[in-house]
């Protein structure tokens, strides 16, 4: 398929994403115990990364099988269809801790069925570059997750006290 060397890429930033795991493992302000939030973030990016990379690394032997681009994009579609679903099932209760803003968890939910619906959609256009845009949004959820981690990190450092002595 001629658009594999982008899938593969794709899977490659995948992988580097769940190892960004392993930082937030050590990082994580108490190296006793996890809290919900740094827990959930872990599990999140291995998981979608994981995922991701499995489905685009997929469509090279999908396509050896089938030798058809048409079936190769909408057995991509199935996949990211089915990875959404279940991402949406794993967090249909949004647990306080993680979510104390009801309207992320809200946000975050139609992104994941606008997701899926436009992958829907593809299994009639089959269209590689919706294809490529549903992979992009999937690899968007470790790389944002990881980010906020990050951006946290700096401002729990300034919000400190400092010694007045």
């Amino acid at each position: 398929m001629e658009a594999q060397p982008f899938f593969n890429t794709i899977a490659g930033l995948a992988v580097s994403l769940a190892g960004f795991g392993a930082l937030i493992a050590w990082l994580r302000e108490d190296p006793q115990s996890w809290d919900a939030i740094n827990l959930w973030r872990l599990k999140t990016i291995v998981r979608h990364a994981l995922t991701l990379a499995f489905i685009a690394l997929s469509l090279a032997p999908a396509y050896s099988l089938s030798g058809s681009v048409d079936t190769t994009i909408r057995w991509g579609a199935i996949a990211l269809i089915l990875a959404e679903i279940n991402d949406m099932v794993l967090n249909r209760h949004p647990d306080p801790e993680i979510w104390n803003d009801r309207l992320a968890w809200r946000v975050n939910m139609a992104f994941g069925v606008f997701m899926a619906l436009l992958q829907v959609a593809n299994l009639f256009w089959a269209s590689v570059g919706v294809l490529q845009i549903g992979a992009l949004m999937w690899l968007a959820s470790p790389a944002g997750i990881f980010s906020n981690f990050v951006r946290e990190i700096g401002a729990r450092k300034q919000e400190l006290p400092t010694s007045t002595e």
